[in-house]
């Protein structure tokens, strides 16, 4: 049994531990700091694994894995305070911060990895990312969703820019439901329309060998049919080209914590 602490009991790591909780067959012992009381609290009465004790030195000292997951503007302050084990690893959920970000502040522990989960992950989907791939890391957050494994932290800033679609997804979305909507058709029927039909189009996307995801725009339209007008007025008005300069744009002027020096 691995024991597996975390400090800072905010939105994200309520998530991850509800995802952890409800693997069968796991039985990981899992520490809570005293932060985010109203969630560590719940956490705690919820599953009989989880524990939530008084302090953030107590969650350390009990821990095999800590888990950081304060706000970035926190984490000097909570983490100056705390003594670590050489023995330990610390895995952060911290935003902003690669692992040669962290290691300065949680010394003597030397092994440092960083991990991005998404909020699906509370319904063991979507992906996490792990870098770099600590065995005992992957191993006590396996089962949640699908393990992402970087060696080189440079990369993590390109997958973290490339996660900010979400909110845009749910826009797409709802701009359609609403457009069914507006021309008579019930709301619900089309919120269950759309949300089914995106859903079988992820799920083709998912089975479909990588080598072939460029033929699939064109396998889901026919010439001079529906698909193939609305991607060609897009295309037309620069939407796809639109979408990754966004991305270009926040990659270059996201403020990251600079790696720490040699």
């Amino acid at each position: 049994m691995t024991r597996i602490g975390f400090l800072g009991v905010g939105t994200i790591s309520e998530a991850v531990v509800r995802a952890m909780c409800a693997r069968p067959g796991v039985a990981d012992e899992i520490l809570l700091s005293p932060r985010s009381p109203e969630r560590s609290r719940a956490l705690d009465s919820e599953f009989a694994q989880c524990h939530r004790l008084t302090s953030n030195q107590d969650v350390v000292d009990a821990s095999d894995i800590v888990v950081l997951g304060m706000r970035p503007q926190q984490m000097d302050e909570a983490l100056a305070s705390i003594a670590f084990r050489p023995e330990q690893v610390i895995a952060s959920f911290i935003a902003g911060t690669p692992p040669s970000g962290i290691a300065p502040l949680v010394e003597p522990a030397s092994r440092v990895c960083q991990l991005i989960p998404l909020p699906p992950i509370s319904l063991h989907k979507g992906p996490l990312v792990v870098c770099p791939g600590i065995p005992e890391v992957l191993t006590a957050f396996s089962d949640l969703g699908d393990l992402i494994v970087l060696d080189d932290e440079s990369r993590i800033r390109v997958l973290s820019c490339a996660s900010a679609i979400m909110s845009t997804y749910f826009e797409l979305q709802n701009r359609v439901i609403d457009w069914i909507a507006d021309h008579g058709v019930d709301p619900d029927v089309a919120s269950r329309y759309i949300r089914s039909e995106l859903e079988g189009l992820a799920a083709v996307g998912r089975v479909t060998p990588d080598s072939q995801r460029h033929d699939l725009p064109g396998e889901f339209q026919t010439k001079g049919g529906l698909n193939e007008r609305v991607r060609a007025g897009l295309l037309e008005r620069g939407w796809f080209e639109a979408l990754p300069a966004e991305l270009t744009d926040i990659y270059d002027h996201a403020i990251l914590r600079p790696p720490a020096r040699q």
